[in-house]
């Protein structure tokens, strides 16, 4: 079995890593002081500079802030974003089960092509009701759905 040293970590994981690591740790403090309207000046108070790790900031009335690199905040949002459309997605398949659609994977196929029309600009997709969302899809394509009452009344019917 392999140790946690013998493991080679890509570049990207072991900066992650670091980061995670101070974060955690708050090893990284300064103090935060106005010097002027366009100036502050940051002090290191514990720990040491580092472009890969968190650095944890008070300021002169005692306001606190935590500062990370770019990436890692970009990379932070994207992991947002991806885990909303996760969620959606299930609420999604969730509701269209509950519809007793004939073919699952036909009325995902177009509950995910109207969930693009949605789309932002920024890429990002809104908060949606998905369990209207469905029904509307119900409404415009019922082909794609059994009709359990009208399965029911021909049942009735044949007796």
């Amino acid at each position: 079995m392999a140790t946690q040293k013998q493991i080679k970590y890509p570049a990207f994981a072991q900066k992650s890593e670091a980061l995670y690591r101070s974060l955690e740790s708050g090893k990284n403090q300064a103090s935060a002081r106005k010097v002027d309207d366009k100036k502050i000046l940051l002090e290191l108070q514990k720990g040491e500079f580092s472009s890969q790790e968190a650095w944890f900031v008070k300021d002169q009335d005692n306001q606190e802030y935590v500062m990370i690199p770019e990436v890692v905040l970009k990379s932070i949002i994207r992991t947002i974003k991806k885990a909303y459309e996760d969620k959606l997605k299930v609420e999604l398949e969730r509701d269209i089960a509950t519809h007793t659609p004939i073919d699952f994977d036909d009325v995902m196929a177009v509950a995910i092509n109207k969930l693009e029309a949605f789309r932002k600009s920024d890429g990002s997709l809104p908060k949606i009701d998905t369990s209207s969302f469905v029904k509307q899809i119900k409404k415009e394509y019922p082909n794609l759905f059994f009709d359990l009452d009208d399965y029911f009344r021909k049942q009735n019917l044949a007796k």
